[in-house]
């Protein structure tokens, strides 16, 4: 029999291996983030376990989600009713179930090859974002540079798609600001192409109308690191809006000081989440100058939305309802607010 080795020291891999000597119960911790307590996303690897059950025990989630649900009653945890994404070639993904037990995640699994990778949502790798911006910027319609410098030296790319011009809207998506929503990665590989798409009249009619900016990662140094939310510095990029530094956030900094140069007519910030299992929207609604007008735009947005897309459908708000207030660290309440 092979000895099975587990290890999150892969291209952005999180996991701490407790034990993994007995393949029925090897036991694993969810990795904090570089400079942080924050932790959620796990991505690891299993080699020399072909055609044998092994038992994969993640200790003490419960623990983690007794935080995070507080005061949200009625909704699931991060952990119920799903399970794991698996590959064993890092580039087609499946589920295999999992459930808690106790305090602790378990998922039992046979992998189908010595080489075997978990993970709590399939990942976006670096090298597949670069492949799409390099795709993209062949078009004569994108501009690629970059908006800031992370943290740890890495740059920030922002694609501008079309040009400004009298009367055209100036659109902004920004996606990866917690690097485990590797979702957003994924959006954006269906997105971009087709807006640079010379045969597609839905895109050339858009652009006619709008510049559109893109920041496909603002959190590359996470990323690269195998983080949950927490960027280079151990920030949450999401909660820095209202006050970035150049120590802490300058991908926030930088990216909040070209939006006030443009001007912003409409935003998406793109992102995942654990409890629900659909595409979704979260509106700033609750900002302090919201108005009838901006309520009627986001309704508006949605039931568009939903008019072409049959994979969104309304009625599944942001996770845990809207608050009273809002937060306006968040991107999309800051930017509203502005």
């Amino acid at each position: 029999m092979m000895d099975i080795s587990v290890t999150g020291q892969i291209p952005a891999g999180s996991i701490v291996v407790e034990d993994a000597s007995d393949p029925s119960d090897i036991r694993l911790r969810l990795a904090p983030d570089h400079a942080s307590t924050m932790r959620g996303g796990y991505h690891f690897r299993v080699t020399g376990a072909r055609g044998q059950a092994v038992r994969l025990r993640i200790l003490d989630v419960r623990d983690l989600e007794a935080d995070r649900l507080a005061g949200r009653d009625g909704y699931e945890d991060a952990w119920t009713n799903t399970g794991p994404h698996v590959s064993y070639d890092r580039r087609d993904w499946f589920r295999v179930p999992g459930r808690v037990v106790g305090r602790d995640y378990v998922i039992d699994h046979v992998p189908a090859s010595d080489v075997c990778y978990y993970a709590s949502w399939a990942p976006y790798p670096l090298d597949r974002e670069l492949d799409l911006i390099a795709r993209v910027a062949q078009s004569s319609r994108v501009r690629v540079a970059p908006v800031a410098r992370t943290v740890m030296g890495a740059d920030v790319d922002l694609l501008t798609i079309g040009e400004a011009g009298p009367g055209k809207r100036t659109c902004w998506i920004i996606a990866r600001q917690h690097p485990s929503e590797s979702m957003s990665g994924y959006f954006l590989e269906g997105m971009l192409p087709r807006l640079v798409d010379d045969h597609d009249p839905v895109a050339r009619q858009l652009l006619d109308r709008a510049v559109i900016h893109v920041v496909p990662n603002m959190n590359p140094d996470g990323t690269r690191l195998g983080h949950t939310r927490g960027n280079g510095a151990g920030a949450n990029l999401n909660r820095e809006w209202a006050d970035p530094s150049p120590d802490r956030s300058p991908e926030v900094l930088a990216v909040r000081a070209r939006m006030e140069a443009t001007g912003v007519d409409f935003f998406m910030d793109c992102h995942g989440d654990e409890e629900l299992r659909c595409v979704f929207l979260g509106g700033p609604l609750e900002i302090p100058s919201r108005t009838p007008r901006l309520a009627s735009l986001f309704g508006q947005f949605e039931r568009a939305w939903m008019a072409v897309s049959p994979e969104y459908e309304l009625g599944h708000g942001y996770p845990g309802g809207p608050p009273e207030t809002a937060d306006l660290r968040m991107a999309w309440n800051w930017v509203a607010e502005r």
